[in-house]
């Protein structure tokens, strides 16, 4: 125990000496740890800080999200992708403030949209001092390489087995009067930027006296590879229809979709009456959702304004006029997901 608690202990001083200066450490109240641990969720930490700072100058409070239409949060959250996320903040939002009060335990923070094992921990032990145990990509390479954790028995005990020794490293750290937000937050810290996935930098590394990783000169090795991803290819058409003044109409996807509750351009077509329309071009691109590897074509074709309208009219185009909007690509006034407002920058520069 002695070799352990004084790593623990030097594990800490490095993180408070160290520890990079992020917006959600500044002032890390339980509503902001919240979120930010759901911005992080597969996603890059310089990503997340725009967002994060956006996110919270609009909605400071969970009452100010609860309080706010999807759309706008969405529009707020539109760039990051993996879109259930901010639906599940939104959900998440309204049954707090429903209940009163902010979750207060592991299976109390369970119950929130969008919330798991990993997320509770690092809510409850970062915002709450409680010691909890976390286990992310980044605390999974650290506590693997620490303690050479294989597979040999399967994946449900190798995760089994790095929950235990995430739990023997806050409870003994609290014990003995180390904070659990500093102590988890200095295991993903150690993980992001000193235990990395390739050249670990073991020589400044504080637990380096504790690593059977680099005792045994392999810590690179670890954690053990994970089967390669299968990518899924797809391949998919939409249309933009675009008027006379430059505007593209977009339309809201339904619940069920990847992108529900953004705007996109519709994939239905072609737009009638044929005689009033030109086609004005092409544009192939290509993104990445999940594990999907999706290509998409785009038709531009361009329609007249008739006489008497300002506008083409919507109701006669065959669309619910409830859920199309004509769009200015220079000025994007709805949540729009980043393939379609990379799109729309093609448009505006084939047009223009």
């Amino acid at each position: 125990m002695g070799k352990f608690l004084v790593s623990l202990r030097h594990l800490e001083n490095w993180f408070v000496l160290q520890q990079r200066i992020l917006p959600w450490r500044e002032s890390p109240s339980t509503y902001r740890v919240w979120v930010s641990e759901i911005m992080l969720q597969q996603t890059q930490v310089i990503t997340v800080i725009p967002f994060f700072e956006r996110w919270v100058e609009r909605f400071p409070t969970v009452q100010d999200l609860a309080h706010a239409e999807l759309e706008e949060v969405l529009r707020y959250w539109a760039g990051l992708g993996y879109y259930s996320r901010a639906r599940n903040l939104h959900r998440g939002a309204q049954k707090i403030v429903e209940l009163g009060r902010l979750p207060q335990t592991r299976a109390e923070w369970l119950e929130v949209p969008g919330v798991g094992q990993y997320t509770a921990g690092a809510i409850l032990s970062i915002a709450g001092h409680q010691p909890e145990a976390i286990l992310d990509g980044n605390v999974e390479r650290v506590l693997s390489r620490v303690r050479r954790v294989s597979r040999q028995k399967g994946d449900v005990e190798y995760k089994s087995r790095l929950w235990r020794l995430s739990r023997v490293f806050v409870e003994t750290a609290h014990r003995h009067g180390i904070d659990p937000s500093h102590l988890n937050q200095s295991l993903m810290e150690l993980g992001a930027t000193i235990c990395t996935p390739k050249k670990p930098k073991c020589s400044v590394c504080p637990l380096v006296h504790l690593c059977r990783g680099y005792e045994k000169k392999d810590a690179d090795s670890f954690p053990p590879k994970k089967k390669p991803k299968v990518w899924v290819h797809l391949e998919e058409k939409v249309y933009a229809w675009v008027n006379d003044q430059g505007e593209v109409l977009l339309s809201v996807q339904p619940r069920g979709k990847w992108r529900a509750g953004l705007w996109d351009l519709p994939t239905e077509g072609p737009f009638p009456p044929l005689k009033k329309a030109a086609l004005l071009g092409k544009i192939e691109t290509q993104y990445v959702v999940t594990r999907h590897k999706v290509k998409r074509l785009t038709e531009v074709w361009g329609v007249q304004q008739q006489v008497k309208k300002k506008t083409w009219a919507v109701a006669e185009s065959g669309f619910d006029t409830q859920s199309v909007r004509w769009i200015s690509p220079g000025k994007i006034e709805v949540p729009v997901g980043a393939p379609t407002k990379k799109i729309l920058i093609k448009i505006k520069e084939l047009i223009s």
